[in-house]
């Protein structure tokens, strides 16, 4: 046990006393339960508001992820405005350039129908009536079956005394059985040419 002289003890019940050269404070032992009841009572709440920090760090870094979201969100769709204001205004013009092309294939459609029906009436003696109301495609028709056929310049001469600008034909005086003996000949011949 060690003895040390009354006047050294402070009035916290603490003694200050040197040993080997150094000052060393003596507390009784109940102060010392306080003190740690104090420090266990200080670390819990640093412990707690540690982990109320992690908490509040990882919700602040949650909130900044979604706020990077969103910008890139407002980023994407400031591009896809800029796009479509762009694609509306390309819209636009080739709806004035379908609008003009059509016009010109409407007027260059009647042109042509129209250029049809005379060439028609003109080289194939067709009746200006019977056509009057055909559409082009019908009018391209006619003129391409036409042109197979040609033009029928001279009529048909089937009353046996020539044809129709006065050269004998040769059927003259010939019977019913021998016409049509050459009229099968003449059609033999242009079966075998085709």
């Amino acid at each position: 046990m060690l003895e040390v002289p009354a006047t050294e003890i402070s009035s916290d019940g603490s003694i200050v006393t040197r040993i080997d050269g150094k000052e060393v404070k003596f507390v009784r032992e109940s102060d010392l339960g306080a003190v740690r009841a104090a420090r266990e009572k200080i670390e819990a709440e640093l412990t707690k508001l540690r982990a109320d920090l992690a908490t509040a760090n990882t919700t602040i870094d949650e909130k900044h992820q979604l706020v990077l979201k969103e910008q890139a969100a407002r980023e994407k769709a400031e591009a896809a405005v800029a796009e479509n204001t762009t694609l509306k205004a390309t819209v636009g013009e080739l709806t004035s350039k379908m609008a003009d092309l059509t016009k010109i294939s409407g007027e260059t459609s009647t042109k042509l129908t129209e250029k049809i029906r005379a060439s028609l009436i003109k080289n194939y003696k067709i009746d200006a009536e019977k056509i009057k109301d055909m559409p082009l495609p019908e009018l391209e028709k006619v003129e391409a079956n036409l042109s197979l056929v040609g033009p029928g310049k001279v009529a048909a001469n089937y009353d046996g005394k020539g044809s129709s600008n006065g050269t004998p034909s040769g059927l003259e005086g010939k019977s019913p059985l021998a016409l049509a003996q050459m009229g099968y000949e003449q059609s033999s011949k242009s079966s075998t040419s085709k």
